[in-house]
């Protein structure tokens, strides 16, 4: 669902300012045209951006989706679009249940077509789910190194390459469902201000950059009902299905801005051409 014009210019010029004075501040990735790559869990170094996050409309939502308060465990700032190919945001960080997490868009700007907007595959959350088991069935040799890693028999560098390896896998089973159910993209006109709020299991992604020279400022909150358990990609990946809800859940300890409970992280997440960066906190 979209709620339109739910921030003022005055709120969101204030963020946009906190936000690129941290990218003056770091090496953020930026391009032939000086826009940079995401940035992840700024909130936790600045407050203050929780402004958006805490929007008691957003709150109201989400405490009536989960049926319970929500938590807010991640954000993501973005200068421009991602490109990304459809995927789910629930097997990076699965909720159990697995309806107990959203994700919430903001636009900080008005998104031009040519930017590469947002975009999600309408009615893709009541699609057929694969879990882990259900993907490695069609990879032999994916399921060999799988079961491996559940055993403990290889190395954290071995496994993690596992682990993106399977994420690779489960995002082909979503692109052929995807051309099996006719999932067609919608790409929602958002204006500056626009808040869109999807569902744990639908599927959506980045449109192409026609003009690379435009730029898509805007960031994602996502958020876990305040009693759900938060597993990791790994947990996902390595579990079957049915082994999922009885994990034990990362513990993390919680903190609170003007009524909003969110998880705390002792870091916040830079990215460019040399990889992943993580800053940590004092």
């Amino acid at each position: 669902m979209t709620l339109p014009g739910l921030f003022s210019a005055e709120t969101l010029e204030r963020y946009k300012a906190t936000v690129a004075r941290v990218r003056s501040e770091t090496d953020h990735g930026p391009d032939e045209y000086g826009l940079g790559d995401r940035i992840g869990q700024l909130h936790q170094r600045e407050p203050d951006l929780l402004d958006l996050a805490s929007h008691p409309e957003i709150l109201r939502f989400l405490t009536w989706a989960f049926g319970e308060d929500p938590v807010l465990m991640g954000s993501l700032n973005f200068d421009k679009g991602t490109q990304q190919d459809a995927h789910i945001d629930a097997i990076f960080f699965w909720p159990e249940p697995s309806y107990s997490m959203a994700g919430v868009w903001i636009a900080l700007e008005d998104v031009s077509p040519d930017a590469g907007p947002l975009f999600y595959l309408s009615g893709s959350h009541q699609w057929p789910f694969f879990s882990s088991d259900a993907v490695v069935a069609s990879f032999p040799e994916l399921a060999e190194r799988r079961e491996a890693a559940r055993r403990g028999q290889l190395s954290e560098e071995e496994k993690a390459s596992l682990i993106a390896e399977l994420g690779v896998a489960w995002s082909q089973k979503l692109n052929r469902l995807q051309s099996e159910l006719a999932g067609e993209p919608v790409r929602p006109a958002l204006k500056a201000g626009d808040a869109v709020i999807w569902h744990s299991l639908l599927a959506h992604g980045g449109s192409p950059r026609l003009d690379p020279s435009l730029s898509r400022k805007s960031v994602v909150f996502h958020y876990f009902g305040s009693t759900a358990k938060l597993l990791t990609m790994e947990q996902f990946m390595l579990h079957d299905g049915d082994e999922l809800p009885h994990l034990p859940p990362t513990a993390t300890p919680r903190m609170r801005y003007q009524g909003l409970e969110y998880m705390r992280f002792d870091y916040f997440v830079t990215y460019s051409a040399k990889g992943q960066v993580v800053h940590p906190l004092g």
